[in-house]
């Protein structure tokens, strides 16, 4: 039975008042959508120059995150679309196949068709039969638990000598990758890194990475182990790398790139611009719109400082204005364009 909250949420135009309020709200919601899809592609676009040895921006790439805005983006931008094959082509093995089939879930049943495309350039151009199991469409091969946090053992291992140098600071992810194989332990200490002298719990590493808690905790303790990252234990453990003589032996900029959350704006970005997408279609009050821009923004994490994140939970708070949660959004749509 549809309550009569629903009813009203979803009432035909003519029995709601076409108050100012109402148009201002949908404009905003318009326009905010168009401000975060705009800022995604341009974050996307500079990313792919970087990677292609063109000028690197200042934080470090996500590369799965990247890969599925691209797909996200190929309405967009179709002119994406063979940039994202060329690169997959030379690069798949450095990309984690169970990661990448993780973040997808975020995404729509487009983005899912877009992936078993590259999954065939990984695997007829690439000859990287990890990818298999996306073309299938199915589990099959997929090994589970935390093991599926790697994919170091089951990549090909032959480097492409026609692929340009990954010294840059934008680039650390992958060149961990390239050194200490695709999995849970190359993205944490990379993340670690990118956090200086911050300390870190395992929740925290594996929120920003997208890995299980338990792939992170096991590949931090053994770096812990070798003396690689540093570990206190005060009743919460906590792990953290000094950045200054991994600048000087990797030739990075201190301090080294900061880490971006690409993974979590991409993902909200879609988010939100599919549901500012069903605003235009349906026949909403604007109370139901602004509530329903509360709800999707509450989903997300911006940053891991505790500053930012309460300024983030007050401009969505019960009763926040429209004026404070558009600057919020604004922000985010900022932050890609500054770190792009």
């Amino acid at each position: 039975m549809i309550s009569p909250a629903a009813e009203l949420m979803d009432a035909d135009l003519t029995t709601l008042d076409r108050t100012a309020t109402y148009v201002e709200t949908q404009r905003a919601v318009a326009t905010t959508a168009a401000r975060l899809a705009d800022a995604a592609r341009n974050a996307a676009r500079a990313q792919w120059t970087a990677l292609k040895g063109g000028v690197a921006g200042e934080a470090i790439i996500d590369p799965e995150a990247l890969l599925l805005v691209s797909l996200w983006l190929l309405p967009r931008d179709p002119a994406l679309r063979v940039t994202v094959h060329d690169w997959i082509a030379q690069w798949s093995d450095l990309l984690s196949v169970q990661r990448t089939r993780n973040l997808a879930k975020a995404y729509s049943g487009e983005v899912q068709g877009e992936l078993r495309a590259v999954a065939v350039t990984a695997q007829e151009r690439g000859k990287d039969f990890r990818w298999s199991p996306i073309i299938k469409g199915s589990e099959s091969g997929t090994r589970t638990s935390s093991a599926a946090d790697s994919d170091a053992e089951a990549a090909d291992g032959t480097l492409d000598d026609g692929r340009m140098p990954v010294e840059r600071a934008a680039l650390l992810v992958l060149r961990f990758r390239m050194a200490l194989g695709v999995g849970a332990r190359a993205d944490a200490l990379a993340y670690l890194l990118a956090r200086g002298d911050a300390w870190s719990t395992v929740t925290e590493i594996a929120q920003a990475t997208g890995y299980t808690p338990s792939a992170v905790r096991r590949a931090l303790d053994r770096m812990a182990a070798a003396k690689i990252v540093l570990m206190v234990d005060d009743g919460a453990t906590r792990y953290r790398c000094d950045p200054a003589p991994w600048a000087a032996l990797l030739s990075l900029q201190a301090p080294v790139a900061p880490w971006q959350y690409w993974q979590q704006h991409f993902t909200f970005v879609a988010t939100f611009v599919e549901w500012a997408d069903g605003v235009a279609r349906r026949k909403l009050t604007a109370y139901a719109i602004t509530e329903g821009m509360r709800s999707v923004a509450r989903k997300f994490r911006p940053t891991d400082d505790r500053d930012g994140l309460h300024a983030w939970d007050v401009a969505f708070r019960d009763g926040s204005t429209l004026a404070a949660m558009d600057a919020a959004l604004a922000g985010v749509a900022a932050a890609m364009r500054s770190a792009a």
